[in-house]
C-alpha cells in the first residue's frame, strides 16, 4: 500500500517535471524558432533601449545625404528626421510607440547587429559588447524626392519612382504626411500620436505601397500583353461605337467611351486615345482565363515583395472574373480591380525591362561605422513576366500614347526624350470625383526610371497626373 507521503512526492515530482518541460519548450521556441520574429518586433523595447545611451545608426540617401540621425540630448540621444516627405518610408523610433518604416525593417542594422554580421550579434547578446552602429543606405535620391514632393504639391495622393533595372526606389511621396520628430519628442509625442491615429486622412499610411485604388486605363497594358501573347493581331481594326453592349443580356449595362467615339480602332489607337470600348472587346475576345493569368503574372491580386509594409490588391472581390460584364470592365481597368501605385510601377517596370519584373526595395546597403559595406540589398528580379518582343511592342504603343496625334498622355512629354506612358481616370465611389493616374518610363529605348502618380479625387484625372510624372522623370534624367 502506497503511503500518502509517497503519493504526494510523486505528484509533486511529476508537476515539477511538466513545468520544466513546458518552460524548456517555451524557451526553445522564443530563442530558436521565434528569435527573428521577436528581434524584429517593432514593439520590442530592446531595439530602442539598446541605443538609449548611444547613437542609433543613420539613415541616408543614395548619395550619403542624411535623412535620419541621432542627436545628443541631456538624457542621451534623440532621433532627428530631416525630410518630412519621407515620413512614411523612414518611419519613427519611439520609446513609447515603437518602430515603423525603415526604422523597424532595419532595426537590427541600426543598432550595429546586422544579420549579415553574426559575430556582432553574438557579442552583443552574450557579452554585452555592442559594435557602433553604421548606416542604412536607401535608394532614395533626395533631388528626385524633392521633385516628386513639389509636383504633388500637397494634393492627396502618391508618387513613386524606381529604377526598372534593379527595383531600387528613387522617390516615394505619400500625402498627407506627418512630422516624425513630433512622435519622438517626449513633450509632444502623446498628443501627436493621438492626432495621427484619429486623422481621417490616414497620414501614417504609405499610399505608395499600402494605398489601394482602381487603376483605370493604366491597367490596359495588362490586357494588351495578354492579347499579344495569345496571338491577337494588334493591327486588326475593331469597330467602336459609344455606348457599347456586347449582348442584350447585359440589360441596362453599357461600356462608355471617354471620347464618345465611333469608328475603327487598332491597339495603337486604343492606347493613344485611351479607348475603353476597344479594350473591352479585346478582353471579351481573349477570355477571362487568359486575362486572369496575365494579371496574376504581373502581380495583380498579390502582395508585392518589399522591405516595408505593402498591401495586397485584388483582381475582383471574389478573386475571379465570373461574368462577361466584369470581364469587359476589368479589361479597361475598372470592375473590382484594386492596386497600389507601387504595383502599377512594377507592371510598367516589367515592360521597360524587356519583360522582366524587378523586386522593389527601399534600402540598398548596410554599412559599418567606417563606411564598409556589411550587406548589399539587391533582391533580384521577380521573373520574366512577358516576352521581350511583347515588351517592345507595348513600349512603342506607349510612346504613341504620349506623343502621337491626339494622345491622351500628352502632358508627360519631355523635349528630346521619348517617354512611354499611359494616363488613367479611375472611376471612384458614386458621388466622388475620380482618381487621376499616370504611369510611364523614360528614356523609352533604354529606360532608367519608372514613375507612377495617383492624384486622389481630381476631376481632370490623367490630365492632372501626367505633367507630375514628367516633372519627376525630368529630375531623374537630369533634364
Amino acid at each position: 500500500m502506497t503511503s500518502p507521503i509517497s503519493a504526494n512526492i510523486r505528484s509533486l515530482t511529476l508537476t515539477l517535471a511538466l513545468a520544466f518541460l513546458v518552460t524548456s519548450i517555451g524557451a526553445a521556441y522564443w530563442t530558436v524558432l521565434a528569435s527573428d520574429q521577436l528581434a524584429n518586433d517593432p514593439f520590442n523595447p530592446r531595439l530602442i533601449a539598446a541605443t538609449n545611451g548611444r547613437a542609433r545608426g543613420a539613415i541616408v540617401d543614395r548619395n550619403g545625404a542624411a535623412i535620419a540621425t541621432s542627436e545628443r540630448t541631456d538624457t542621451g540621444f534623440a532621433r532627428s528626421y530631416k525630410d518630412r516627405t519621407l515620413a512614411q518610408v523612414v518611419g519613427y523610433a519611439s520609446s513609447k510607440f515603437g518602430l515603423s518604416g525603415v526604422e523597424a525593417a532595419y532595426a537590427e542594422s541600426l543598432i550595429g547587429q546586422d544579420p549579415a554580421d553574426p559575430v556582432s550579434i553574438w557579442r552583443a547578446r552574450y557579452l554585452g559588447d555592442r559594435s557602433p552602429a553604421g548606416q542604412v543606405v536607401l535608394g532614395i535620391d533626395l533631388k528626385i524626392q524633392k521633385a516628386a514632393a513639389d509636383a504633388l504639391g500637397g494634393r492627396k495622393g502618391a508618387i513613386v519612382a524606381l529604377d526598372p533595372r534593379t527595383g531600387a526606389i528613387l522617390a516615394s511621396v505619400s500625402v498627407p504626411g506627418y512630422d516624425a520628430n513630433q512622435i519622438v519628442d517626449p513633450s509632444k509625442q502623446d498628443a501627436a500620436f493621438d492626432q495621427l491615429t484619429h486623422d481621417a486622412g490616414h497620414p501614417l499610411l504609405n499610399r505608395v505601397s499600402q494605398g489601394l485604388y482602381p487603376p483605370g486605363s493604366v491597367f490596359k497594358v495588362v490586357t494588351g500583353a495578354a492579347a499579344l501573347e495569345s496571338g491577337f493581331d494588334p493591327t486588326k481594326k475593331l469597330r467602336v461605337d459609344d455606348p457599347y453592349q456586347a449582348d442584350k443580356s447585359w440589360g441596362d449595362y453599357y461600356v462608355r467611351s471617354s471620347s464618345r467615339a465611333h469608328g475603327l480602332f487598332d491597339m495603337s489607337d486604343g492606347f493613344r486615345l485611351s479607348e475603353n470600348i476597344y479594350f473591352a472587346q479585346v478582353g471579351l475576345q481573349i477570355g477571362a482565363a487568359k486575362l486572369t493569368d496575365y494579371a496574376r503574372r504581373f502581380g495583380i491580386g498579390s502582395t508585392p515583395a518589399l522591405d516595408l509594409a505593402a498591401a495586397k490588391g485584388q483582381l475582383s472581390d471574389s478573386g475571379s472574373i465570373d461574368r462577361p460584364t466584369l470581364l469587359a470592365d476589368t479589361s479597361y481597368g475598372q470592375g473590382e480591380l484594386l492596386v497600389s501605385p507601387l504595383q502599377m510601377a512594377l507592371v510598367y517596370a516589367a515592360i521597360a525591362n524587356g519583360g522582366v519584373m524587378p523586386t522593389a526595395h527601399y534600402a540598398t546597403e548596410v554599412r559599418d561605422p567606417e563606411g564598409h559595406v556589411v550587406r548589399q540589398i539587391a533582391p533580384g528580379p521577380v521573373g520574366q513576366v512577358i516576352s521581350p518582343a511583347t515588351a517592345k511592342t507595348l513600349t512603342t504603343m506607349l510612346v504613341g500614347a504620349v506623343a502621337g496625334p491626339g494622345a491622351f498622355a500628352f502632358g508627360a512629354k519631355i523635349p528630346g526624350i521619348d517617354v512611354a506612358g499611359k494616363t488613367g481616370t479611375a472611376e471612384n465611389r458614386p458621388g466622388e470625383p475620380p482618381h487621376g493616374w499616370f504611369v510611364g518610363f523614360a528614356p523609352a529605348q533604354n529606360p532608367t526610371v519608372v514613375v507612377a502618380v495617383i492624384v486622389e479625387n481630381t476631376p481632370e484625372g490623367g490630365v492632372t497626373a501626367a505633367p507630375l510624372g514628367a516633372a519627376v522623370m525630368r529630375a531623374a534624367l537630369g533634364k
